[in-house]
């Protein structure tokens, strides 16, 4: 019999119906993926502790397959597993634990699995608060010079409102809201469509009401103005003074302007880019109760693990 494969008919029949329920949920085919192979790897394990059906899982026996995890070898690094990799397993199994309650035909199912601790470097991460002084700073006028028009200021403060609500509001890449042109921009459907994203892959983001608001109207007034007063002609959706298409590093120095003008201590302190906008909605949205896999695929992850160092930021957070 080959290791890799279940002997038990009852684990096989969990394992089918567990990967059936998260279709049915609507999950990825990539976040599907790594959860049977998580808990293939659990099953398996019981098996080889010599248990048989998930009635006879006792809690000991489970919380063994986190020692498990810790001193098993990487498959293709050949060192130790990471403890973001350790907690994705846990996250599977703690999945599949839930399942097994709503079908109701275990008997008694162990607790969820304690997650291990994960350690990170530094990594900067906005508060709400800081948020809403970014966005109120896009009101001041206090560094337009003279001799610029009020239509120009006009146009670029909401070129910023755009800008955060993309790189904030959407948790875009850099690169991801620099490549965005006008046709990607579905204001009907509230959505932005992401064609250049991480190893050129596809996929739509929600827009919130407001930032759909802030996007439309630049997209409508501003962007216009910047085309027309250079006389230009292009379909980037992120215009610059010249009327041609604004690099990151036009939009990473308006982003300090707007550090700047917001007068907050805090804020300065940090110092963050384009990217801690990402981290901050991604934080943010785990904090308000949405649901890790919801949350790979706003961010465009490939692998949950990936997303799983947001479950770190939000508890220190």
């Amino acid at each position: 019999m080959n290791p890799k494969e279940l002997i038990s008919r009852k684990f096989r029949d969990l394992q089918d119906g567990f990967l059936s329920w998260l279709r049915a949920l609507g999950y990825t085919q990539a976040t599907i993926a790594t959860r049977k192979r998580n808990i293939r790897e659990f099953l398996l394990y019981l098996e080889r502790c010599g248990i048989s059906s998930m009635d006879q899982a006792a809690r000991d026996k489970t919380e063994r397959f986190v020692r498990y995890l810790k001193r098993r070898e990487n498959k293709l690094s050949g060192g130790g597993l990471m403890n973001a990799s350790i907690n994705v397993g846990i996250s599977s199994v703690n999945k599949f634990f839930e399942y097994l309650r709503q079908i109701g035909n275990v008997t008694v199912v162990p607790d969820n699995l304690e997650y291990v601790e994960e350690s990170y470097g530094p990594r900067s991460v906005l508060t709400l608060q800081e948020i809403n002084a970014l966005y109120e700073a896009t009101y001041m006028q206090k560094w337009f010079t003279r001799a610029e028009t009020k239509e120009y200021q006009k146009a670029i403060q909401q070129r910023d409102r755009a800008m955060l609500g993309v790189y904030y509001g959407c948790g875009l890449r850099k690169s991801e809201g620099t490549n965005l042109t006008v046709s990607d921009i579905l204001t009907e459907r509230k959505l932005i469509f992401v064609r250049k994203g991480k190893g050129s892959k596809e996929r739509y983001v929600p827009v919130t009401d407001g930032n759909l608001q802030h996007i439309t109207e630049y997209l409508t007034y501003g962007r216009d103005y910047l085309l027309a007063r250079c006389g230009t002609a292009t379909d980037a959706f992120f215009i610059n003074q010249y009327g041609g298409s604004c690099s990151d590093q036009a939009l990473s120095a308006r982003l300090d302007r707007l550090l700047k003008n917001s007068g907050s201590s805090s804020l300065r302190s940090k110092k963050p880019s384009l990217h801690t906008l990402r981290h901050s909605i991604a934080t943010h949205l785990l904090q308000s109760g949405m649901d890790i896999e919801m949350i790979q695929k706003f961010l465009g992850h490939a692998s949950l693990e990936s997303t799983q160092i947001y479950t770190h930021l939000a508890n220190e957070f």
